[in-house]
């Protein structure tokens, strides 16, 4: 009976194609095939017929060709390229835009917790602070694709979400290209110039196209005489006429700490505006 199971290991072993680099008792045992329990075994007795090449390391078995059995110790893998598991451009990549992970990081972690509504100014600063550096990400990412075109969308997104598994979640919320299902248009753009208004507009027109184009960040009333060449009065009038309608949204901000304070319009669909300490205009 044993006779017989040597002579069927035989057999097997003269159809088995051992790689330069060698194989792992697990990878011997699928390639007789035979159960793993049993490879070492059948490993060590081709060993001795010289069919095979055992070489056993710190109690761990890998099975050579018989050809490149060397004097003494495991032979040297012949023309076995050690290739890197990340593409060195984009693991420098990486690296660049470290800083910009950190300081996600600690804009969340500065969050105060709670409902929205018992910090709602802090929350929102901060909800538009994360947005802000996400941002940045994905114009890091537009730069590096056109700078090393050869390497895919799917690969940089890849690596993001390998390298930060926390926080690309929360930069996919403000940036979908960034997301695992992403779209492959995250190249650059060509920046679309904004169309001009039509002379024949009138000034309800063209005030109200303006407050439209200027999104959820609003339009201070001095924009809209200048863009507009309305006068002052006539434009507090329409915002006025606006307001009362249910279209627009007016309140007295600053857009910065040391800015001065005037009449800003937005659309109605955006909400209510989000004012900070000292009047200060908050874009959520």
């Amino acid at each position: 009976m044993r006779k017989k199971v040597m002579s069927e290991w035989d057999a097997k072993a003269a159809y088995i194609k051992v790689p330069d680099d060698g194989l792992s008792l697990v990878g011997f045992a699928n390639a007789l095939p035979c159960h793993p329990s049993e490879a070492e075994t059948i490993a060590r007795y081709l060993h001795r017929k010289k069919l095979v090449w055992l070489s056993m390391r710190a109690g761990h078995g890998k099975v050579f060709p018989a050809a490149m059995r060397p004097g003494r110790g495991r032979p040297k893998a012949l023309g076995v390229e050690d290739r890197p598991l990340l593409d060195p451009d984009l693991a420098r990549f990486l690296g660049t835009v470290h800083p910009i992970f950190l300081k996600i990081r600690l804009l969340l972690g500065s969050d105060p917790g709670g409902a929205w509504n018992e910090h709602q100014a802090l929350k929102a600063e901060i909800k538009f602070a994360v947005a802000v550096e996400a941002t940045k990400l994905t114009t890091a990412c537009r730069a590096f694709l056109a700078k090393h075109p050869a390497i895919p969308v799917t690969a940089l997104r890849g690596a993001l979400w390998l390298d930060r598994p926390h926080t690309m979640p929360i930069v996919a919320q403000t940036q979908p290209d960034l997301a695992m299902a992403g779209s492959e248009q995250l190249q650059a753009e060509r920046p679309k110039g904004r169309p001009r208004l039509a002379k024949s507009l009138t000034d309800e027109e063209r005030m109200i196209a303006y407050i439209e184009a200027a999104g959820p960040a609003g339009i201070a009333a001095y924009e809209i005489v200048n863009k507009g060449k309305i006068a002052r009065d006539r434009v507090e009038r329409i915002g006025e006429m606006f307001e009362n309608m249910g279209t627009i949204r007016s309140a007295v901000v600053r857009l910065s700490d040391r800015g001065r304070k005037g009449t800003r319009y937005f659309m109605r669909k955006y909400g209510e505006p989000v004012i900070g300490e000292g009047g200060r205009l908050i874009v959520v």
